[in-house]
């Protein structure tokens, strides 16, 4: 084995070892957000007690929201890398063996480039991609609808001082939002071939 192709091995095998990684924190994240709102709701009657400070109950999920808009980005960087490095690994496989047929591997059917097809927003059929949509869509319902719900709860206490909170976190999800529209455009691998692979393997 070469050092050109040891190096892009230990590469490879790094770099999916830190997206299995980032999967498991994006798990746990989106399992401690959930506690978090089924623990609030789950008193939702005795959250008079705390009085105005039930505004402040919607920061930690706003904090989630923008951690986990980082993780998204951060699982885009990831895929283009292993994508670049498995191709690069492939064409050496192929460069090492010259006599075998150019039809032999069907890259859109193995490694990350088949995962990426089949789940990728960009390029997965119809049905995965609306499911997508309503997975991380949901999870944006459900952080506004905390968000109101506690405002609204919250207004009681503050009468129209309730703005102040609710600015601020308009402030806030702005930014966020944004991070989101760029870190699902990092997940567009397109440029890398997968959408032309992707009508070939089908």
């Amino acid at each position: 084995m070469s050092d050109r192709l040891q190096v892009l091995t230990a590469l490879y095998q790094s770099d999916r070892a830190d997206r299995a990684t980032t999967l498991t924190v994006s798990l746990a994240t989106m399992g401690a957000a959930v506690t978090y709102v089924v623990g609030t709701v789950a008193f939702y009657d005795k959250l008079d007690l705390l009085g105005w400070a039930i505004a402040l109950l919607p920061f930690p999920m706003i904090c989630i929201a923008a951690f986990h808009s980082l993780l998204v980005n951060l699982t885009g960087i990831r895929a283009r890398s292993i994508l670049h490095l498995e191709q690069a690994l492939l064409d050496n496989v192929e460069t090492d063996t010259p006599r075998a047929p150019a039809t032999s591997l069907d890259r859109t059917r193995i490694g990350v480039t088949a995962t990426e097809v089949g789940t990728n927003l960009h390029t997965a059929p119809m049905p995965q991609r609306i499911t997508i949509l309503i997975a991380y869509g949901g999870v944006g319902v459900v952080y506004l609808g905390y968000i109101t719900l506690m405002l609204w709860r919250s207004a009681r206490h503050l009468s129209g001082w309730v703005t102040v909170p609710a600015v601020l976190y308009a402030a806030l999800l702005f930014p966020i939002a944004l991070s989101w529209r760029y870190s699902v455009m990092a997940l567009d691998l397109r440029d890398l071939s997968l959408g032309s692979r992707a009508g070939r393997g089908r």
